[in-house]
């Protein structure tokens, strides 16, 4: 009697143990002997099927559970992608007890209710069945929910690829999530080496900066942002494109996206350029320039100075980015129209025209300014107040300073074989023409340093030429590398700037082209250094131009101080060659 009543305690004590761990992880537990005689089940069993708690008791059958449960709708159990299957209950109960003789099995079955459940079952050596049944529904829910998400997230990146405009998306750490294959062309990197960086770690710091202020700008406002740039490819090619950055999302899971609209096709040899990102708006007061005079329009518009004066109209545009506005200068009519033309293909609205009367009369005789509204408009409005005289009228109320005799002249050799009529620039030095007395003279042209520029794009080579004026160095420019080989053996100069992409020959084949010939020549002393001026340019880059031979790596946008910077870097005493002051 003693042992009995141990033994009673002894199962009961089991029992409420497997009741307290099947409370405690939400499951249901059934354990079975050898001979499929059920030991103990918890009592959760009965929340996924309606079946007499008598067949849970010790000393029931396997087989009795699975009758009960079959009835109970149970039978589902097994189906095929959660659909019933139709089986005998005979077929139905053999299947079921083969599998609670496998060691081990596993599975997510669907119950008559809609339920989801996972049974496990495991064989012990000694015979011994455990058996688990746990509601997944929710997990299951979520993970067909994931499913579905992946699934679309597959279906964008197809359509995205398919794309031929190049598009980025970024997360709210402006970390790349999404991209698209016509961009990692851009880069030559496969997607996975891009999904998760940052710009940091694709392109120079200072260039990355640039690109997350504008982006996290966006981000910020939701202020849509367009810009006119260059793209160049890892092979040193150049796409020009529309850039565009819009945000979309919910507050707290916001993405910008990036997309690049390739308009190459549309400029007609005119190419624009712009910077990749809006400078900075400063003040009149901050820049040091004199106030101009008001420009009807909202800063940020794009304005178009046409100007024969190059100095004049450089500090035009200095004044009018002082102010907020983007600005660009042309020096003849037919320069003015190409640039509206090109701006037209592009979809790029053209904000005011500022021209000086002597080419406003110009214009007013040629039949294609009239499908150009703002520019017919600037011509009638200047010829209405001023009408041409034999010297250009100023373009603002800044004071203009009285012409001076040219500083500088074009760098030029007795022995180059190229007339003089190929030089494509001759401009003054106001640095020079201002601070000089009106009988003074010039100095000779090799007491300055002379300075060779290799770029294409037209409106690069104005800032170029702007910039180097300042300085007062002399400086020769050329629109693609064959040209820039030939101008170094016609004339040596004391430095070379030269732009990485250009037609007929790029800045990596004339740099290999000149070195090799200073190779072959006898005074080893010669060598020119050469600077590789690029924008946008990817990792790497710089390491591929030094190793074509370039000295030094200078990024776009070019501003004065880098320039003036670089040439006090590579040309010894450069004091002595430049201009009086």
């Amino acid at each position: 009697m003693a042992l009995n009543e141990t033994g009673t305690r002894r199962s009961l004590e089991e029992a409420r143990t497997i009741e307290a761990l099947a409370s405690a992880l939400d499951i249901g537990i059934m354990i079975y002997d050898r001979n499929d005689t059920l030991i103990a089940a918890s009592s959760q069993i009965l929340q996924f099927f309606n079946i007499n708690p008598d067949v849970l008791q010790p000393g029931a059958r396997l087989r009795d559970l699975f009758n009960a449960t079959y009835d109970a709708g149970a039978r589902v159990l097994g189906s095929l992608n959660g659909k019933p299957r139709y089986i005998s209950r005979e077929d139905w109960i053999a299947e079921r007890i083969a599998i609670h003789w496998r060691e081990r099995y596993e599975s997510i079955e669907k119950l008559a209710d809609g339920r989801w459940v996972r049974l496990c079952k495991r064989r012990m050596p000694d015979g011994i069945l455990i058996s688990t049944i746990q509601d997944v529904t929710e997990q299951k829910r979520k993970d067909e929910e994931l499913a579905e998400v992946v699934k679309k997230a597959e279906l964008v990146q197809v359509i995205l690829d398919n794309l031929a405009t190049p598009l980025i998306v970024k997360n709210s750490d402006l970390r790349y999530v999404m991209v698209n294959d016509a961009f990692c062309r851009i880069p030559g990197l496969p997607r996975k080496q891009i999904v998760g960086k940052k710009a940091a770690d694709l392109v120079e710091p200072e260039l990355a900066a640039r690109f997350e202020k504008v982006e996290g700008h966006v981000l910020e406002t939701g202020v849509p942002y367009e810009a006119l740039e260059d793209i160049y490819r890892a092979d040193g090619t150049v796409l020009q494109v529309v850039t565009r950055i819009t945000r979309s999302g919910t507050p707290g899971n916001y993405h910008v996206t990036v997309s690049f609209d390739d308009v190459s096709a549309y400029a007609d040899g005119a190419k624009l350029a712009s910077d990749y990102r809006r400078p900075e708006k400063r003040s009149a007061a901050s820049s040091g320039t004199q106030a101009a005079e008001p420009v009807h329009a909202e800063p940020g518009h794009r304005i178009l100075v046409v100007d024969e004066d190059r100095n004049r109209s450089a500090e035009r545009v200095r004044a009018l980015k002082a102010a907020g506005f983007d600005a660009v200068a042309t020096a003849s009519a037919t320069e003015a129209v190409t640039f509206l033309d090109a701006a037209k293909a592009m979809k790029l609205e053209i904000g005011k025209v500022e021209i000086t009367a002597q080419l406003a009369s110009v214009l007013s005789g040629q039949a294609g300014t009239g499908k150009h509204a703002v520019l017919k408009q600037a011509i009638e409005e200047r010829l209405a107040v001023e009408p041409p005289a034999g010297s250009p009228v100023p373009l603002a109320s800044t004071p203009v300073k009285p012409p001076q005799p040219p500083a500088l002249s074009v760098v030029a050799s007795a022995q180059s074989p190229e007339p003089a009529a190929h030089a494509k620039h001759e401009p003054a030095s106001p640095a020079a023409s201002l601070s000089a007395a009106p009988d003074q003279k010039a100095a000779p042209a090799r007491e300055r340093i002379r300075v060779l520029v290799a770029e294409d794009n037209d409106v690069n080579q104005i800032v170029f030429e702007q910039i180097l004026e300042g300085i007062g160095v002399d400086f020769r420019i050329v629109d693609n590398g064959q040209e820039a080989v030939a101008a170094w053996r016609a004339a040596p100069p004391d430095l070379i700037l030269m732009d990485i992409s250009m037609p007929v020959m790029n800045g990596l084949q004339a740099v290999q082209a000149i070195r090799d010939a200073e190779a072959n020549m006898k005074d080893k002393t010669a060598r020119v250094p050469v600077i590789a001026v690029t924008a946008h340019a990817m990792s790497g880059d710089r390491d591929r131009c030094l190793a074509a031979g370039m000295d030094d790596y200078l990024s776009k946008p070019v501003s004065p101080e880098k320039l003036e910077a670089i040439i006090q870097k590579w040309i010894d005493s450069p004091s002595q060659f430049m201009a009086a002051e």
